[in-house]
């Protein structure tokens, strides 16, 4: 597996299967010669498709006579002309872009303007800046993972030849043609396999796709067509390759595992991926096997970015539900943990205090476990306010009050709300509407007996079936807007919880300081 050797001389050095040195400093050179090729044939590919005229791959004689010469693969070749053919016309103008030729071969006419093949050339320039782009990321990534970065700085080097066998010289473009199968294939046997069959095989078979690519290119042309369709699939095949070995196939599969079922993130990626992919093919002209090569990469990338992604999205699209189903679940534990409070050890203690009271001798111990039962009370009360259920949200504000006086926390509490609804259930607020607002008054009691260093805190205002508007202010040191918002954001004093309840009602939330001194808290709501 690739990794990185040793410091020697105060450099990190590569070593492309974590072996010695000693036995693979052939292997190590090339893998970092790949890094510099990629950068240099991807930067050698955009100054082609920016700056270079291509030469159009052809000679003959005047018009009359016949073509002599064409370079198979160059512009001409791709025009349809050929060896044999009659020269029709040859148009020159001011600049070598105005040259046209016109040959004419089994009844059809052939052109070959330099102007439109120029203009075939600099379309290729998003190409080619994108695999120098993604070159120069691989070369950064280099040090850090080293295995695709080399791959991807090789592929990326093969994807930049592009514009240079389109260029039309006839060494230039041969080189293009022999890197964009040869570089992938370096990759392989430097690094991608450890099977030394394999690589030889490899190696053996590109050295004889090149080489019968060349003759047929300079000595054989009437052979070109097939060995063209070769070399063109072994590159695709190779990249493919190269793709594959340079994943982290742990990874990817611990990745796949991971998807229970299609969301509709999934979904709407895949309509995305698809609509580009066949803009891309239909509309663009890019190469199928590019458009591959690519989508593999972003489903890659997709699979191990999946979870935080759907999570954000949820956040996003689903906050407001999921809150209401935080504070429903809140409330529903709550609502299990008072039943089984007060199903089993209130009634166990219950029944174990009466037995005791019998017995004279363990009157202490009776007493100080009717303590623990008042106790529990209290929590299992406080978990699910029998009186909010039975009674309403009016006298459960009361309640509140009686139980914060009756605490001992230094600061009295006065409420003077006017309560326009009734028991019967017709005559009240909803149910989900009157525990919220019990639990922000609630927290706004406990936030002002504990935070706020005054004596006095006070509710006020009015309940009706459909409209709820309520104060709680308190006449101590107050909090300024910058400490409400860093509260919040940090989620103390309750204010995050506050909020929560409150939104999930559709309720009015503010917290505001009362002039020099005091904090107000005040909730609105009315029924839809």
């Amino acid at each position: 597996m690739t990794g990185i050797g040793p410091v020697e001389g105060g450099r990190t050095r590569w070593r492309p299967w974590g072996k010695p040195y000693g036995r693979h400093r052939v292997a190590e050179g090339l893998a970092q010669a790949l890094i510099v090729i990629g950068v240099t044939v991807a930067t050698w590919g955009l100054v082609t498709a920016a700056l270079e005229v291509p030469e159009p791959g052809v000679s003959g004689d005047p018009p009359g006579g016949v073509v002599r010469e064409v370079l198979p693969g160059g512009p001409a070749w791709h025009a349809g002309v050929r060896e044999g053919q009659t020269v029709v016309g040859i148009t020159t103008g001011e600049t070598e872009l105005d040259w046209v030729l016109q040959a004419r071969g089994s009844g059809l006419d052939h052109y070959v303007t330099i102007r439109g093949v120029t203009a075939e050339l600099r379309g290729t320039v998003p190409l080619a800046a994108a695999s120098l782009l993604v070159a120069l990321i691989a070369t950064a990534a280099a040090f850090r993972r080293p295995r695709p970065a080399i791959a991807t700085a090789s592929l990326a080097g093969a994807v930049g030849t592009i514009p240079l066998v389109f260029g039309g010289h006839p060494v230039i473009s041969s080189v293009g043609g022999v890197l964009m199968l040869g570089l992938p294939v370096a990759w392989l046997v430097a690094v991608g396999s450890r099977r030394r069959v394999l690589r030889l095989a490899v190696l053996a078979g590109t050295f004889t796709v090149a080489i019968a690519w060349l003759a047929a290119r300079f000595a054989f042309p009437t052979l070109y067509e097939p060995v063209e369709t070769v070399r063109v699939t072994a590159s695709a095949a190779v990249a493919l390759a190269t793709v594959g070995l340079s994943l982290d196939r742990r990874a990817l599969r611990a990745a796949v595992r991971s998807i229970d079922a299609p969301t509709a993130l999934d979904l709407l990626g895949l309509a995305v991926a698809g609509g580009v992919a066949l803009s891309l093919w239909l509309v663009a002209g890019v190469s199928p096997v590019l458009i591959a090569a690519v989508l593999v990469i972003v489903a890659i990338v997709y699979l191990r970015s999946r979870r935080p992604l759907v999570r954000a999205l949820e956040r996003s699209l689903l906050g407001e539900r999921l809150e209401r189903a935080s504070v429903a679940a809140i409330e529903a534990e709550r609502g299990r943990l008072a039943r089984e409070i007060h199903d089993e050890p209130l009634q166990e203690l219950s029944g174990l205090i009466k037995r005791l009271e019998t017995n004279p001798a363990v009157s202490s111990e009776a007493t100080a476990l009717r303590e623990v039962a008042l106790h529990l009370r209290a929590v299992a009360t406080d978990l699910q306010p029998p009186l909010l259920e039975d009674l309403g949200l009016g006298p459960a504000i009361a309640f509140l009050v009686e139980q914060a006086n009756a605490s001992g926390a230094g600061i009295r509490v006065e409420a003077t709300v006017s309560d326009q609804t009734a028991i019967a259930r017709t005559a009240r607020l909803p149910p989900d509407v009157e525990l919220a607002v019990f639990r922000i008054v609630q927290e706004a009691i406990a936030n002002a007996q504990g935070h706020s260093g005054g004596t006095i805190a006070k509710i006020a205002g009015e309940l009706t079936p459909d409209r709820i508007d309520l104060v709680v202010r308190d006449d101590g040191v107050g909090i300024d807007e910058n400490a409400i918002r860093e509260a919040q954001r940090r989620g103390r004093l309750g204010l995050t919880s506050m909020r929560q309840r409150a939104a999930t009602i559709g309720a009015e939330f503010r917290v505001t300081t009362a002039g020099p001194a005091g904090t107000i808290v005040s909730v609105r709501w009315r029924r839809p």
